[in-house]
């Protein structure tokens, strides 16, 4: 990895990409007093929150904001794997940051009110291990295989539509998955809180399921849903013929 503007600006980028990921979206969550339908407010507000992330960051970073989303892009060869490191460093560096300023404007009586902690909910109790884990596995892998579909030169045509589409995709996770474990979908997310407030929680079947996805999720893309067939040759926009044998 040469270290140039570039690398910088992707690291700050991303630096910065997770930062405003926490604040925006963990202060929707915070202001969302607990009512039967609250979830789904908090839901909608983090999926409009990754949409924002991903139009003003998209084009310096990738908008990653996830050690999940940046592993799968690197297994997939789209990313090395030290520029991979330091996209998950900055990931968490931003997160702790972002969460820092965050509860730096909250009043006092909205982060007493927030249980266990701001931006950060416990898995149903009912739930054994093995279940957060499926959950957590199964909802990660659905973030993971959007952004492999998003990086797949097949959908090079639906790029202006990204930030809409992954929104998308993380309010239905959310509207399927809060009530369960939380639907975190982010190691950043999931730790940062944790390690803010030194919290005493099991989170390692979350951070299993996540991984898991970030591992698996893109070999089954690649050998799986990706055809061996070479793209065809265009020019204009148009496809360009060749001579029948």
């Amino acid at each position: 990895m040469i270290l140039d503007r570039t690398t910088l600006s992707r690291a700050l980028g991303e630096f910065a990409a997770t930062a405003l990921l926490m604040i925006v979206g963990c202060m929707g969550v915070a202001m969302t007093f607990p009512e039967e339908t609250g979830f789904l407010v908090g839901s909608l507000q983090y999926g409009l929150t990754v949409g924002i992330v991903v139009h003003v960051f998209g084009c310096v970073s990738g908008a990653h904001t996830n050690p999940s989303v940046s592993i799968s892009c690197c297994i997939l060869g789209h990313i090395a794997f030290d520029m991979m490191l330091v996209y998950v460093a900055c990931q968490l560096a931003g997160g702790l940051a972002g969460y820092y300023f965050l509860m730096a404007m909250l009043p006092k009586d909205v982060i007493d009110q927030s249980y266990p902690a701001v931006c950060l909910q416990e898995p149903m109790a009912d739930l054994s291990d093995i279940q957060i884990l499926a959950v957590e596995f199964t909802l990660t892998s659905v973030l993971v295989l959007g952004w492999c579909a998003q990086w797949d030169v097949r959908n090079g045509s639906c790029l202006d539509s990204a930030p809409i589409r992954m929104g998308l995709l993380v309010t239905a996770c959310g509207f399927a998955g809060n009530q369960l474990t939380g639907a975190s979908m982010n190691p950043a997310k999931t730790l940062v809180p944790l390690l803010f407030h030194d919290h005493q929680s099991t989170f390692y079947p979350q951070l299993g399921g996540q991984t898991l996805a970030a591992v698996l999720v893109p070999f089954i893309w690649r050998y799986a849903l990706t055809s061996n067939a070479k793209p065809m040759k265009t020019t204009s926009r148009r496809p360009k013929r060749t001579r029948q044998y």
